[in-house]
């Protein structure tokens, strides 16, 4: 049986879930608001708020180990540093470029495939 469950993560700005905005620097977010996408039946499953740790130990990569041990996915972020970009990608989680607005938007826009991949040759640090 085929997993449809994906974990998109999101930097957000408060404890506001869907209607919350997308926070646009990644490491500096106060939350990250996580949903659990069926991608079989297009719908969320779940939706989960943590406080963003931020830079105190492990740096840059505090945030990213603590989003791959919640079993996350993908992240959409607003802005993002090379660091964590790379961290995320090498952890296996895919970083998407978001769109200014709330998590639903973005989420919308995740699942319809119209956000762009990040790599480093799109990092704007």
């Amino acid at each position: 049986m085929r997993d449809t469950m994906i974990k998109i993560a999101f930097p957000t700005e408060s404890e506001l879930g869907l209607k919350d905005s997308l926070s646009q620097h990644f490491g500096h977010c106060p939350s990250f608001t996580i949903v659990s996408w069926d991608s079989d039946s297009k719908s969320v499953k779940n939706v989960e708020v943590f406080q963003n740790q931020g830079h105190e130990e492990g740096g840059c990569m505090s945030p990213v180990m603590a989003l791959k041990n919640n079993g996350v996915n993908a992240i959409i972020v607003g802005g993002i540093g090379m660091r964590p970009l790379m961290g995320f990608r090498q952890v296996g989680i895919t970083p998407f470029a978001g769109v200014e607005g709330t998590v639903e938007l973005n989420l919308k826009a995740y699942t319809e495939n119209k956000l762009e991949e990040l790599t480093e040759a799109s990092c704007q640090h």
